[in-house]
């Protein structure tokens, strides 16, 4: 019997299965999945954390060097040592370097060498020559170890203080002090008594000038000769009474401050003196001194007035010494300076018992502390800047410990005017060595920030159009294919070494368009009228010639316009050069417009600083364009507009947030240029907004003279600082790039 086809089949149940993922080797699959999730995800978090530790770690490193220049100076008393007065009194005292040995010079006519260590008088070397004269007045160099006493006859006493170290084992246990040499120098043919004296040191030549009431004499002599140069210059005084004297390092120039608040300038060379100029002090006059390298004088009057004076031109050729600089006033009259070898800074002593330390360049007070009992007698900064030592008028002597760390540099010589010394104005200077030690650090890094900023303008001037231009054409027009070769080849360039541009640039580019100046003026103004030329002649095609032209094929039409306006004025150059500018561009511009062309300037930093930043602002700006969503254009097409209305309405302003970030990248990168900036741009630190005129950025001047830099310098923290600012100013670069694209991606999100 046939069964019922009909007849449904009995239903059966499938085989038991286990769940999903619930077999063991599912559940040990899923294990080491998120073991391997969980080790990943801490390994990028703790990358996360350390690179933004390692920033934070270089932004605090760089801040942290830097900081070190405006901590104020400290000075605390060391020690204080009596030194036995026998009824005279301490003229002139001095340091060793390792502030272990110390000399003093008594009225008595005796010199005092000193082991400080013990606070103790080692030894006591009198006076050659003294005999039965008195010694009326003393003082020593203000550069070197050298001492002079005027006495009662007339005459002046020299002598050289030397320092020897002595060494145990091939280590130095102390330095000894002597007396080296000792000379006589007679000045007063009358043989009336010396009320002042000056004495400078140089080349193995001592200069000596004395003054009493009526009286001015200078003489100089070599220690090891005999013959001595002495003239008179006591007709000059006019019955004035000096007060103070200052002789110029170089015995070039005798400063004489009188009582009735005068200073006369004598101009010196070796066939006498001459007085040049005489000036109002503005008060009796108490003391006077050059501070270091004789360019600023230092004057002190009795009523605790402190000012500077240097030449100025005004108006003429020659140098008029002016006030300058105005000290704040001590207590008391002044009764000495005492200049630091180091550097611009000087001790300042009144007759009330305290004792200042001032910096010339700044007119800062960096520090001040009491002398002692009845006022200063004499003063000395230690040879390396670390110390100083006072006398007061009961011959104790009091030691201090300074720490100055950086007194030239300030907020105002940072970023301010100063007025330095051969300077007739104040101004932004950055120069931070000199042909000697003696200069003053010039430390403004304005003309750092401006060359910076200088530099990145032109460079953006030259490639920001050319990049972006280049970035919407093969976007929006360019065919696919030439698409897919122009874009790699730009970011090709991208991987050139800046040092192999700054090469081609400084020793190829420099020179050709120094010697093709005229035809790359001309370029740049018959390349814009190419591009119209070649567009006018496009449109006056006729409708079918333009319509068989394939979108995106114009520019093979614009090539052969650009090529020829290129040819015209290479071919036209020398000839434009000779009909309009006299043959020479050069000598014109400098003629007629003040502008002085410098091989290595601006021009071609814009050149060669453009075309490294070209590939980023390309990249960023074509990806930025390519985004914009597809129907958004077909959109556009559809309601009528042509290919350019829709790129300049819509993908331009729908861009807008990627266009402003490859901006700032390349701002960021032209700011942080370095090698191209030193080999193409001359690295003078000048301001001067020509682009014939070269500049120095910030990160060239970091390159250039960090090696050069000693460490813990005031050169070395300033570059930590130029630095820094260079670190912020990315970060507000890129904060801003942040901001404004966010605001703009809001703005266009809706479309």
């Amino acid at each position: 019997m046939c069964p019922d086809l009909a007849a449904p089949s009995p239903e059966v149940s499938p085989p038991p299965q286990a769940p999903f993922g619930d077999s063991p080797e599912a559940r040990a699959r899923s294990r080491r999945l998120r073991l391997y999730d969980g080790i990943v995800r801490r390994l990028i978090t703790g990358g996360g954390i350390l690179i933004v530790a390692a920033v934070l770690g270089i932004f605090v490193f760089v801040f942290a060097e830097a900081a070190p220049l405006f901590f104020p100076a400290r000075a605390a008393v060391r020690s204080e040592t009596p030194i036995p007065a026998d009824g005279g009194r301490v003229l002139a005292l001095g340091e060793d370097e390792y502030r272990e040995a110390g000399w003093a010079l008594s009225s008595l006519g005796r010199i005092r060498l000193l082991d400080l260590r013990a606070s103790r008088v080692e030894a006591e070397v009198p006076l050659e020559g003294l005999g039965t004269a008195r010694v009326t007045c003393g003082t020593r160099a203000s550069d070197a170890e050298v001492l002079a006493a005027g006495t009662s006859d007339g005459r002046a006493l020299l002598a050289g203080i030397e320092t020897e170290p002595l060494y145990e084992g091939g280590v130095r246990v102390r330095n000894r002090i002597e007396v080296a040499w000792q000379a006589a120098l007679p000045l007063r043919e009358d043989g009336e008594p010396l009320s002042l004296v000056a004495v400078t040191f140089r080349d193995g030549r001592f200069t000596v000038a004395a003054a009493a009431r009526g009286f001015l004499a200078v003489a100089s002599r070599k220690v090891e000769g005999d013959r001595v140069r002495r003239f008179d210059l006591s007709g000059t005084l006019g019955g004035r009474e000096p007060t103070a004297l200052a002789l110029h390092g170089e015995a070039e120039t005798l400063c004489v401050g009188t009582s009735a608040g005068r200073i006369l300038r004598y101009a010196l060379d070796a066939e006498g003196g001459a007085l040049v100029e005489n000036l109002d002090a503005g008060g009796p006059v108490a003391a006077l001194a050059y501070a270091l390298g004789s360019q600023t004088l230092l004057v002190g009057d009795t009523e605790g007035r402190v000012s500077g004076w240097q030449g100025i031109r005004s108006g003429g050729a020659s140098q008029t010494l002016t006030r300058v600089r105005d000290f704040p006033r001590t207590a008391g009259a002044v009764a000495a300076f005492a200049p630091s070898r180091r550097d611009k800074s000087f001790l300042v002593v009144d007759d009330r018992g305290l004792v200042r330390l001032d910096h010339t360049t700044t007119e800062r007070t960096l520090a001040r502390w009491p002398a002692g009992t009845g006022g200063g007698a004499a003063a000395a900064m230690s040879p390396r800047r670390d110390g100083a030592a006072v006398v007061d008028a009961e011959g104790n002597l009091r030691r201090l410990d300074v720490s100055i760390r950086h007194p030239e540099v300030t907020p105002r010589a940072l970023f301010g005017r100063l007025l330095y010394e051969g300077y007739d104005r104040p101004e932004l200077v950055w120069q931070s060595t000199g042909g000697t030690d003696d200069a003053e650090p010039k430390l403004s890094l304005v003309p750092l920030v401006f060359g910076s900023l200088k530099g990145v303008f032109y460079a953006m001037l030259f490639s920001a159009p050319l990049a972006l231009l280049a970035a919407l054409y093969t976007s929006q027009f360019a065919p696919s294919r030439l698409r897919g070769i122009v874009k790699p080849a730009v970011e090709i360039m991208a991987a050139l070494p800046s040092v192999v541009i700054g090469f081609l640039a400084g020793l190829w580019l420099s020179p050709l368009v120094e010697r093709n100046l005229t035809a790359v003026a001309a370029l740049f103004v018959l390349a814009p009228l190419s591009v119209l030329l070649a567009v006018a002649a496009f449109r006056a095609l006729p409708g079918p010639m333009r319509a068989r032209a394939r979108a995106g094929r114009e520019l093979l039409f614009l090539l052969p316009f650009l090529g020829a306006g290129a040819l015209a004025a290479a071919w036209g150059g020398s000839g434009i050069e000779d009909a309009l500018f006299g043959g020479s561009l050069r000598a014109w511009l400098l003629e007629h417009a003040g502008v002085h062309y410098d091989t290595r300037n601006c021009l071609v930093v814009g050149f060669a600083l453009g075309f490294a930043v070209i590939p980023i602002l390309y990249t960023v700006a074509e990806d930025a364009f390519s985004n914009v969503p597809k129907f958004l254009l077909a959109a556009s097409e559809a309601l009528g507009a042509s290919r350019w209305q829709t790129a300049w309405r819509l993908v331009v302003p729908a861009a807008s947030p990627g266009i402003f970030a490859a901006v700032m990248l390349g701002f960021g990168r032209a700011v942080g240029e370095t090698m191209i900036v030193v080999m193409a741009s001359g690295n003078t630190p000048i301001l001067d907004f020509s682009i014939f005129s070269g500049m120095r950025t910030i990160s060239a001047c970091i390159a250039t003279e960090m090696p050069e830099a000693p460490a813990g310098s005031s050169l070395y923290r300033v570059l930590f600082l130029a630095g820094a600012l260079l670190f912020l100013f990315a970060f507000a670069c890129n904060t801003a790039a942040e901001l404004v694209g966010r605001r703009l991606r809001r703005r266009y999100a809706g479309w």
